[in-house]
């Protein structure tokens, strides 16, 4: 499945990524935004080596579900909401099964929030996970046994061609803690949980009011470029991208407690300026005064010339990969109502149309050729022309933008006195 994973994301890229790549065990503490995404990809994206996971236990039903999941490496972990008392019995079972891969030197994911929400801050650690790391360390008595806490970052979760990173932090070696914990274990767990939750917080964007969610991808949109320019950052770089958002976050924490009357009328003229952006069908980029050398006719010009001579690489790139595209959309959008399981979902569907899809292809060719060859050509560059099609229609989409920026004259003078307000809004909060 890689060169679909490769392609469902922009950029993807993990960073200190050889604190996981160890050869004694790991229990790998992770923030959990997106489903099945955020092993899934890790799994990838740190391999080798091979990474195993713990999944709620309601899903795991009798029949083949259950042999699936657990032929590739993923244990039930039970809450009490999940099955009650009798539900987390069954994780004995499952703890057993954690501390013989352990002893084999495996590497187990765990979710140290206990649960999968779709936002961009650390929910508090549930009290289990020290529990399941002090029991493993009693049992399996090693001392190269480590806790290495790792930030999920998305640009936007639910969206296709989106970016994704992984942030690695520093491992927690277990046997420093064993003197305190057997003498204190409670105290020792509640110490621990209090060391590896800021740990976790530092490698994400954390936003401490809900309400301030939108507000911080507006401000993203608008500043990260200009910001990580200015500090000689690489924006395109994507542990540079998430220093310049978590320092948006903490102007955004900071004021909400400090300036909650700007916030709140930077809040008020964002989500009117960003809702005007979308009836004109402009980005924020076309009214920032630093790009404004690129807003002409020439640069328009220019573009539409590139379009026109490549748009047979694009017709054929639609023509290959467009059907099993959007029947996955539409299939995901019906069947997932959950938005953390959307992505998850439409990947899969998605990578499994397709491959249908190119295997009629072939069949067809085939068919009409008698030639392996010419059928097995026709795969090739219906894959090929689809990778081009990623990049061909954002650019397309950016001229259609810098188009009506040009032939709407009078909006684009409204919108550039809306992003001066605001601008003027983030400089006092800056001063302050």
């Amino acid at each position: 499945m890689s060169f679909g994973m490769d392609t469902f994301y922009k950029r993807l890229a993990i960073k200190n990524r050889q604190n996981v790549a160890v050869k004694g065990p790991v229990i790998v503490a992770i923030n959990h935004p997106n489903a099945f995404m955020d092993p899934a990809m890790f799994s990838y994206v740190a391999y080798p080596p091979k990474f195993y996971f713990l999944a709620r236990g309601d899903v795991f039903k009798p029949g083949i579900t259950t042999r699936i999941l657990e032929s590739i490496g993923i244990a039930p972990i039970f809450r009490m909401r999940d099955g009650g008392k009798e539900g987390l019995k069954k994780n004995d079972e499952t703890y057993r099964r954690v501390f013989t891969m352990l002893k084999k030197n495996k590497k187990i994911i765990i979710f140290a929030e206990g649960l999968c929400v779709q936002e961009r801050r650390l929910r508090p650690l549930k009290k289990g996970v020290p529990r399941m790391i002090f029991n493993a360390m009693e049992d399996i008595n090693r001392e190269d046994l480590t806790v290495v806490p790792v930030g999920v970052n998305y640009g936007d979760p639910k969206k296709f061609r989106s970016n994704l990173f992984y942030n690695v932090g520093e491992p927690i070696k277990v046997a420093d803690w064993m003197e305190e914990y057997k003498a204190q274990p409670a105290r020792t767990m509640n110490a621990f949980i209090k060391v590896l939750e800021p740990k976790m917080k530092e490698l994400i964007v954390h936003i401490d009011n809900p309400q301030n969610d939108k507000l911080v991808g507006w401000m993203e949109e608008m500043f990260l470029r200009d910001w990580c320019k200015q500090q000689k950052l690489n924006y395109k770089n994507l542990d540079h991208e998430l220093k310049m958002s978590q320092q948006i976050a903490a102007i955004v924490n900071k004021a909400d407690v400090e300036n909650k009357n700007i916030i709140d009328s930077l809040n008020e003229k964002s989500k009117i300026y960003f809702d005007n952006l979308k009836k004109c069908k402009i980005r924020d980029w076309l009214i920032n005064m630093n790009y404004q050398s690129k807003v002409n006719w020439s640069h328009f010009l220019v573009n539409t010339i590139v379009l026109i001579l490549f748009s047979p690489f694009w017709i054929r790139g639609v023509l290959g990969n467009y059907l099993p595209y959007k029947a996955s959309e539409k299939i995901t959008d019906k069947l997932v109502k959950n938005v953390e399981f959307h992505s998850s979902f439409n990947m899969a569907i998605g990578m499994l149309l397709l491959w249908i899809f190119y295997w009629l292809q072939f069949y067809i060719i085939f068919k009409i050729t008698g030639n392996i060859g010419w059928g097995g050509l026709a795969m090739l560059i219906s894959f090929l022309t689809g990778k081009f099609v990623l990049y061909y229609y954002p650019f397309m989409q950016k001229t259609l933008g810098l188009f009506r920026a040009l032939t709407k004259k009078q909006q684009m003078k409204a919108l550039g006195e809306q992003r001066r307000e605001i601008l003027e809004l983030v400089a006092g909060i800056n001063k302050n």
